[in-house]
């Protein structure tokens, strides 16, 4: 059986499954003993991933304006890694694709960050006056308005867009907690950290659950880097509270025995994990590859009103929006509730200050009768009118994405649609960089600290554009698998 050198990795498995139903799973197996020197991986990761960068930046980036998402994490090695997507217009559709990931060699300044991308973009001969829009965490060296990252993107183009990631703005407004209720987190994690800081107390906590037929065995620990972390903790706390009030009275702490019995601090944990349950629902909703400023706004702008409907109804003595919360303390923790609601509508106000996405209601519906809210030039109004009237326009919008229909009609219309595309095109979260940092984590782990390629397994792990491996195969020699 002849394979080409390139690509053995992917054929190997198909061969397999073929011999396997021709030959039986004997001869499956001694396919499957085929032996791949490190080399000859790397060397097809190498070419992969170069035939996809290829085929992006040195292709498809060339004909569409761009948006950019960027963060920087630290790997195993204790290495700065720059990770950067990118959208553009693929097609007739809008693209999430992985850019790079590149080392910081030594600080992590906006100058370094800004280096880095820039010499990525002249290397594909790329102009930064095609980018319409930046994503970043909203750190001093992405943002800073002097040696920040976006202020010498602005240098090179002053249209671009910059957006705070909603994801980071949304879990810095969630840690805004008042004394009491921080008292009360503060206290869940000791309780946890007490059982997780020792294998033989997680195995007689475990133990305990069993013989209390539980639905959960072990408890969740907290992580400030993990978004979702509190709203789990605390309702997993909660719903193994009468298990933990067994654990620790045979561990004799008493402290804990009577935080868990006294009624005033379980409605205060009750309310805790019914408003992070919320915050966590908000969280995952706008997280997603398709997420756009619109999209993202719109879920946020929702949440400001609930939090304004709960503080009404909590001011009237009504808490059914807690479910977890009894009456049993209600006197009491109503005044904690109304408190920290006000905060947290107020922290939103402050982390999202000015979400109006009203003059771009002719994006998501251009057959609206238009009205000078809408800041558009003379041209783009007549262009916008001329799609208004037109009913094969109508019956494309009807039946296409929002997407492909501006694509659709962005030669013909050149104006209107570009505005349109631009703030589309726009990233509202770190999502894609967040995703990114978990592939990194997994690709360069502790037994491959030395990895070397790490930018191009990056680039093959996750690509939404595959390489072309026929092609990339016809420049190889055929010769018979040893």
């Amino acid at each position: 059986m002849k394979a080409h050198t390139l690509g053995e990795s992917i054929i190997l498995p198909a061969c397999k499954k073929i011999v396997s139903t021709m030959l039986g799973n004997e001869a499956a197996l001694k396919i499957s003993k085929i032996p791949l020197s490190d080399d000859t991986v790397r060397r097809r990761i190498l070419e992969m991933s170069s035939d996809i960068e290829k085929n992006v930046s040195g292709n498809k980036l060339h004909s569409s304006d761009f948006a950019l998402q960027v963060d920087e994490t630290t790997d195993i090695t204790n290495k700065a890694q720059l990770i950067a997507f990118v959208r553009f217009i693929n097609e007739n559709e809008i693209t999430n694709q992985f850019l790079f990931c590149k080392e910081l060699s030594v600080t992590t300044k906006g100058e370094d960050v800004f280096n880095i991308l820039n010499d990525y973009l002249d290397k594909w001969q790329l102009s930064w006056k095609s980018c319409v829009g930046i994503c970043t965490d909203g750190a001093p060296s992405m943002v800073g308005c002097i040696k920040g990252l976006v202020s010498f993107i602005k240098k090179k183009n002053e249209n671009v867009i910059v957006t705070h990631c909603f994801l980071h703005r949304e879990a810095l407004m969630s840690k805004t907690l008042g004394e009491n209720l921080r008292e009360v987190l503060d206290e869940v994690l000791k309780m946890v950290n007490f059982i997780k800081v020792r294998p033989a107390k997680s195995r007689l906590f475990e133990k305990i659950c069993t013989n209390m037929e539980s639905q959960h065995k072990r408890l969740l620990l907290h992580t400030e880097v993990r978004w979702l972390s509190r709203g789990k903790v605390l309702t997993r706390v909660h719903e193994l509270r009468q298990e933990l009030l067994v654990f620790f009275e045979a561990m004799k702490q008493s402290y804990f025995c009577d935080l868990l019995q006294c009624k005033f601090w379980i409605a205060k944990l009750q309310y805790l994990a019914d408003i992070f349950q919320h915050l966590n629902i908000l969280n995952t909703s706008i997280q997603g590859k398709g997420q756009n400023v619109l999209t993202s706004t719109d879920k946020i702008k929702a949440f400001q009103k609930k939090l304004h409907v709960w503080k009404s109804a909590a001011i009237k003595g009504s808490l059914e929006m807690f479910p977890l919360v009894t009456n049993t303390c209600k006197t009491e923790i109503l005044p904690l509730v109304i408190e920290h609601l006000s905060t947290l509508e107020e922290k939103m106000n402050f982390y999202f200050p000015s979400l109006n996405t009203a003059q771009y209601d002719w994006i998501r519906n251009p057959f609206l009768e238009s009205t000078s809210e809408y800041s558009l030039t003379l041209t783009e109004e007549e262009e916008l009118a001329a799609v208004s009237t037109d009913r094969g326009l109508m019956m494309k919008y009807k039946e296409w994405s929002l997407e492909a229909f501006w694509i659709s009609i962005r030669k013909e219309h050149v104006a209107i649609s570009k505005k349109a595309l631009t703030v589309l095109l726009q990233f509202s979260t770190s999502y894609l960089c967040e995703l990114g940092f978990s592939n990194l984590a997994t690709i360069k782990c502790k037994k491959r600290g030395t990895l070397e390629c790490i930018d191009e397994e990056m680039r093959v792990c996750l690509s939404n554009i595959r390489p072309n491996i026929e092609k990339i195969s016809q420049a190889h020699q055929a010769h018979v698998s040893h």
